[in-house]
């Protein structure tokens, strides 16, 4: 749910991906959907600490792309996908939306805008008018007055009450009650921190050691992991994208060959980490030891079967894109751009002042709305005259005056295979307890 890197731009990572048509309906039509290609942007880390973040949000584009251009395009316009790199900060991120505005006037939405460049590019592209989804779990966006601003999951204050959650009612373990807090020191990762100490705390837990690390590639974090150990936590809460691998090596080295249990942010559901941190402590000790958040994914239905599909063809356009078909940000970033092509269609206007304000009605619905999971689907319904919900790969939406849309928050751990299990869900009692002490 987060990522974030600096400025300088690198301008344009990665060339666009125009996926073409291959089979699929008859096209839409309507005069104010006008002609020509359409893009969609990814603006998001490509490089830096938190490179990671960005191929999950590619990948939701490479996805949603032929689920449109299969099925008619958006009144015949084919849909692409290109990467603007942010490297994770503000500085980078500037440069980086400036470049994909100016340069693009087909851009009918934005994805990605991380926690680490987001307070910075959202207003340049809210000052645009294009609708944008942004994986920022920043406070400052739970009231924005951000017109284009969407944001498909919950501010980062609940995930860090998902993970005291966790350490404090969770299932196969005693309750945790001293916790190491080891995240990156970079603005995202740091956005945790508050929230869990002040949960934890106010609810019986202890703060064994607070310890913001550098996420630079090459850190040994020797030093940091004896200072950490010497404070014998019982649980380390985490998100460290990059470092983590070295730290919890380092953890397992210093502490006899033994770990200690370790509950990550929602960011942690990711097949790099997966492999870091598997290679770094061994697969046996990950599966055992780790534990993270999520929200309640079913990952079934017409609307996955579908984003799965499409994501495992994108492999031979980005190899690793299968590899997300867990990525709680993957399915919700696709689900976006397809809400984004039915208002299009739905208000026949290419114009997003005009189809802007649709995406929210079509995520939210209305009385009497036909539901549908696929954008053939929702395509068919509108040319019946019909008004539409969509309930996508990543479930029903339900967008409030701020155009923040929150879920409900599960407990999960891993398989040998890198597979997401869910092992528990917070209860409305503990959740409102845990919210409570947090200051909500």
């Amino acid at each position: 749910m987060r990522g974030f890197e600096r400025y300088k731009f690198v301008a344009a990572l990665g060339a666009m991906v125009v996926l073409g048509a291959c089979g699929g309906g008859g096209t839409t039509t309507g005069s104010g959907l006008g002609s020509g290609p359409l893009l969609v942007g990814v603006i998001a880390p490509f490089s830096g600490a938190d490179a990671a973040l960005g191929p999950a949000y590619y990948a939701a584009c490479l996805a949603a792309a032929p689920s449109i251009n299969n099925n008619g395009g958006v009144g015949g316009r084919q849909v692409s996908c290109q990467k603007f790199d942010s490297r994770g900060e503000p500085a980078d991120g500037v440069p980086a939306a400036n470049a994909m505005i100016a340069g693009n006037s087909n851009l009918m939405a934005v994805v990605g805008c991380t926690s680490d460049e987001a307070s910075a590019v959202a207003p340049i592209i809210d000052r645009a008018h294009i609708p944008m989804f942004c994986m920022t779990g920043q406070t400052e966006f739970n009231k924005t007055t951000l017109k284009y601003f969407h944001r498909l999951v919950p501010a980062d204050i609940y995930d860090a009450y998902a993970m005291v959650g966790s350490a404090l009612y969770g299932p196969g373990h005693a309750p945790y009650k001293k916790a190491a807090l080891v995240f990156g020191n970079d603005i995202g990762s740091q956005a945790f921190v508050a929230p869990a100490t002040n949960a934890f705390t106010k609810l019986g837990g202890t703060i064994a050691i607070n310890q913001p690390i550098n996420l630079t590639p090459g850190t040994s974090y020797r030093t940091e992991v004896a200072t950490m150990l010497a404070t014998h936590p019982d649980v380390i809460l985490t998100e460290a994208l990059g470092a983590a691998g070295t730290y919890l090596k380092e953890v397992k080295t210093q502490n006899g060959g033994q770990m200690i249990p370790f509950i990550g942010t929602s960011a942690t559901i990711d097949p790099t980490w997966f492999k870091q941190v598997s290679d770094a402590i061994g697969v046996n000790d990950l599966v055992k030891y780790y534990a993270g958040v999520d929200l309640g994914y079913s990952f079934s239905g017409p609307a996955y079967d579908e984003f799965l599909t499409n994501l495992n063809a994108a492999a031979s356009t980005f190899a690793e894109a299968p590899t997300y078909k867990q990525r709680g940000s993957t399915l919700h970033l696709y689900d976006g751009i397809i809400m984004t092509a039915l208002a299009m269609n739905e208000t026949n206007s290419a114009d997003p002042t005009v189809y802007n304000p649709k995406i929210k009605e079509i995520a939210n619905g209305t009385s009497g709305a036909t539901v549908v999971g696929t954008y053939k689907e929702g395509v068919a319904a509108i040319k019946a005259g019909k008004t539409i919900q969509f309930v996508g790969a990543g479930g029903q939406n339900s967008f409030d005056a701020y155009n923040n849309s929150v879920s409900g928050y599960i407990w999960v751990t891993y398989d040998s295979q890198g597979n997401e299990v869910k092992a528990g869900q917070m209860t409305p009692e503990q959740t409102a307890q845990i919210a409570n002490a947090g200051g909500i």
